[in-house]
């Protein structure tokens, strides 16, 4: 594993019946900007509204050069309830033939504790060649709400699957039980990328993972039927959903612009965010 080249760590717990910042730790480029109340308004007036903290990383670098490591290890308390995100699009700069740049992500989750990590896209560059990994331990009660999209260069400059290579893996552990691993690795070199069944006329890939071992089939009815109208007649987008094999729901969605597939994952968040907690955000403060 490369040295580490930039690093957050992060603790969250509920102190005076409010989710705080109890401990952090960053090396440049990467740091916690700011830390906020984020506001969620109830769908229902028998539900209180939930206290939440908000959080901003921010990369102060161009973003991920050729040889970079960065380390993100974020951990929630029992009951805490954080919105994480950052200030802009993840960069990955061209790397250097046989180089490239890693990313390994760690979050912990104690029991009843609520993440909802929505990060701006990632962005590749021409001969970008990024290795990224996720791991998730969560304890009973706790959710996890993750979303990511994905995007095949600089499309104005005409950097359209100009990168080498990018890797993904999550692995998600409930209890200490492996419940869901990916492994992704896309080459666009050596990859019939627009194929019929792979992406096709679409550029731009976005998931949202929800993890929760309250999720019902149920929940996966409502998504389908709020996301709908995204497959209808004249849409550029593909969306599905599905549960995973335990306590996991997911939602992909190709498109051929960020901004579109946000908008579908945003809609998809709203409404598990509804079906889950009947709760809508109220406002975001940056």
């Amino acid at each position: 594993m490369p040295s580490v080249t930039g690093e957050i760590q992060a603790e969250f717990a509920v102190r005076s019946g409010l989710t705080q910042l109890v401990h952090k730790y960053h090396a440049s480029p990467l740091k916690i900007a700011k830390t906020f109340r984020y506001e969620n308004e109830t769908i229902s007036q028998d539900t209180p509204p939930a206290e939440q903290l908000g959080v901003y990383m921010m990369d102060c670098s161009p973003g991920l050069m050729s040889g970079d490591h960065y380390e993100i290890t974020m951990r929630l308390r029992e009951g805490a309830r954080v919105f994480l995100t950052n200030q802009s699009f993840t960069k990955v700069h061209p790397s250097a033939a046989g180089s490239g740049s890693t990313q390994r992500q760690t979050l912990y989750l104690e029991a009843d504790a609520l993440l909802e990590y929505i990060p701006e896209p990632l962005m590749l560059y021409k001969d970008a060649n990024l290795a990224a990994e996720m791991e998730v331990h969560l304890a009973p009660g706790s959710v996890l709400i993750l979303s990511d999209v994905l995007c095949p260069g600089r499309t104005q400059r005409g950097e359209i699957f100009h990168y080498t290579r990018y890797t993904n893996r999550l692995k998600v552990r409930y209890a200490n039980e492996l419940i869901y691993y990916q492994n992704q690795r896309i080459e666009p070199a050596v990859m019939p990328l627009t194929a019929p069944g792979c992406w096709e006329h679409e550029t731009h890939l976005g998931n949202l993972y929800v993890y929760s071992d309250r999720l019902k089939h149920q929940h996966l009815e409502a998504l389908l039927e709020c996301l709908e109208t995204l497959n209808g007649e004249g849409s550029h987008m593909r969306v599905g959903a599905s549960l995973t094999y335990k306590y996991g729901l997911i939602v992909s969605v190709l498109g051929r612009h960020a901004w579109e597939v946000q908008i579908a994952l945003s809609q998809a968040w709203h409404e598990i965010r509804r079906s889950l907690f009947a709760l809508t955000p109220l406002m975001v403060h940056k």
